[in-house]
């Protein structure tokens, strides 16, 4: 097993030891792979994530049977649902006695099944080249995702005497590229007066493909949470990141577009708002046959899902980009300028731009319990991004979030310029996540600045890997934003039960003590004024470094409501959440 692993290339492996995984972790003894021990088997689970984010490779994971396995159920749903690529490699009891309730026996096949694209139990020793070759290219291929191979502890144990055994490949073959479509689609952007483009994670690995054609067809680009840094958020054809807590300009361009690129977006909900009201003016531009909703993705299973386009073109994101942009480039007549259009949206970006109040008089000890800062998280996270800008480190620094207010606040205040620099966990939402992916890009990513921004809720749950930190010295900035509760539930219970709060405020600990008992350069700011050299202190230290934000908890705007379309949003200044109960307006549809 250990041999096959090297023969696939694979240098790193998160993992937790345990007594049916003791032959493969004898293995790791002398060896060119680096064995990183986390502190539970969810941490290495989320830092093969992080691994796999921002290096493009795959990420490995080995633990023990039984709750070894269960623990990992998180991350590999986190994983299917965000198309990581991962192979969790899991020990398990010996054949013998596997359905009989040994010790640390669990059905670990049927256990991950929902939740990987492959889901396998070793059967003999003679197969396990093929199996690991197989599982590498399946987490890699397609649409990417995890994989779970099961190793029983006899089946490891036992000497390869013959010849090694090939498997039939679970993998497709790939489509063509639908070229007749992507003519059409390059016809429906010449007619085209309002069209826009919505970049998600599929087109990752072809970002500067798709920075000439949106230049090239003088088309504007919002993206998804996992798609920021794809269109460097700087230009001005960016309308940054779309959905629920996204720009308000992105998602009334969404909402006002006749014509819609989806390149390798899986339309979630978070970014459609009510599927029934989503698109609108593209809906009635494909009923007149000059407009519509086109979904590019390489996985066929994708189209319709959610809503019915009018084109699907199925195949690589790549392979559609180069084929439109040559068509573009033969095509004799330049591609309309859209002023009115792009006017409108240069307008909707200066008027609704990511706001916020800094805290007041009357903020000063905030309501309830916890820490209260001066500060606000998005005050904190503008200072951070400040000191990235100012040294020139877009290309240096990448971010992991745990998942709260802290995560959607660091998607509206940095500016995105790269892909691969926003680690964060965004279909499962998986608090805890932020602190294990962080140290994952450490290690995947040595040459880069890793930057961790968390919440005081996401950060409690998985802490205890600061002693990864600590143990291998990862230069991880640890930037905490402290409010005392899950301020995002928080505000819900106040907005949508009647400020009824149950079980959202957090006894902490003193972070800073417990950052500094696991040897990192621990500190905290509270103050406006402290904010610059709290920032480049974090970024200067020469090992770990730790900065607990006391901040004041606030609501994170723009933000759709449940149950409501893509445009009608709570707006900067809409919405008061000081008191019991929320007082609140909506704004309505598009503004001229």
């Amino acid at each position: 097993m250990h041999q096959a692993l090297v023969d696939v290339g694979v240098k790193h492996i998160f993992g937790y030891s345990g007594g049916a995984n003791l032959p493969i972790l004898d293995a790791f003894h002398d060896s060119p792979i680096e064995f990183i021990m986390n502190r539970s088997e969810q941490c290495c689970g989320h830092a093969a994530q992080g691994y796999a984010k921002v290096s493009g490779a795959c990420g490995v994971v080995l633990t023990t049977s039984g709750p070894g396995l269960t623990n990992i159920i998180t991350p590999l749903q986190d994983a299917k649902g965000d198309s990581v690529p991962m192979v969790a490699l899991s020990g398990q009891v010996p054949t013998g006695a596997v359905g009989t309730d040994a010790f640390q026996e669990c059905p670990a096949v049927e256990l991950t099944r929902p939740c990987t694209k492959w889901s396998y139990q070793v059967a003999c020793v003679e197969e396990i080249p093929a199996v690991i070759n197989e599982a590498f290219a399946v987490a890699m291929s397609g649409k990417r995702g995890p994989v779970h191979i099961d190793l029983p502890k006899d089946i490891m144990t036992t000497i390869l005497e013959g010849e090694c055994l090939d498997l039939m490949s679970v993998l497709p073959t790939p489509p063509p590229l639908d070229a007749a479509a992507c003519a059409e689609v390059v016809t429906m952007l010449d007619r085209a007066q309002a069209p826009i483009i919505i970049a998600g994670q599929g087109a990752i690995d072809c970002h500067e493909q798709l920075r000439d054609f949106a230049k090239l067809a003088n088309v504007p680009v919002t993206t998804t949470l996992h798609g920021m840094g794809i269109f460097d958020e700087r230009d001005p054809m960016s309308l940054h990141m779309l959905g629920m807590h996204g720009a308000a300009y992105a998602n009334y361009a969404v909402q006002s577009a006749d014509l819609i690129l989806a390149l390798g977006s899986r339309f979630d909900d978070r970014t459609t708002g009510v599927v029934s009201t989503y698109a609108p003016v593209a809906r009635a531009a494909e009923a007149e046959g000059r407009g519509g909703i086109v979904h590019f993705d390489i996985e066929k299973t994708q189209f319709g899902r959610v809503l019915d386009p009018t084109i699907c073109v199925e195949g690589d994101c790549a392979e559609a980009i180069a084929e439109m942009t040559q068509l573009l480039q033969k095509n004799a007549t330049p591609p309309p300028k859209r002023a009115e259009w792009l006017g409108q949206l240069q307008k909707w970006k200066k008027d609704f731009r990511f706001q916020y109040s800094k805290p007041g008089p009357k903020d000063e000890g905030g309501d309830g319990q916890g820490v209260r800062g001066s500060i606000k998280t998005q005050q904190a996270i503008e200072a951070l991004y400040s000191h990235v800008d100012t040294q020139g480190l877009h290309k240096d620094v990448v971010v992991s979030t745990g998942v709260g207010n802290h995560q959607m606040m660091s998607c509206q205040f940095f500016r995105w310029t790269h892909p691969r620099s926003i680690i964060t966990s965004g279909s499962l939402g998986t608090m805890g996540f932020g602190l294990p992916a962080a140290i994952g890009a450490a290690v995947g990513a040595p040459e880069k600045q890793v930057l961790l921004i968390d919440g005081d809720g996401s950060f409690n749950m998985t802490l205890n890997d600061l002693g990864t930190v600590m143990e291998h010295q990862l230069p991880v900035r640890i930037a905490l934003m402290n409010d005392g509760r899950q301020q995002m539930v928080h505000v819900w219970q106040k907005l949508f039960f009647d400020g009824r709060i149950v079980a959202t405020d957090n006894t902490n600990p003193d972070f800073v003590m417990l950052a500094k008992a696991y040897g990192l350069e621990a500190f905290s700011c509270e103050s406006e004024e402290e904010l610059p050299l709290a920032c480049a202190r974090l970024f200067n230290a020469k090992g770990p470094s730790f900065c607990e934000f006391k901040v004041h908890p606030d609501i994170c705007l723009p933000m759709v409501a449940p149950g409501k379309a893509l445009d009608e949003m709570f707006l900067f200044g809409q919405i008061d959440v000081s008191g019991e109960k929320a007082n609140m307006q909506m704004s309505g549809e598009a503004p001229s």
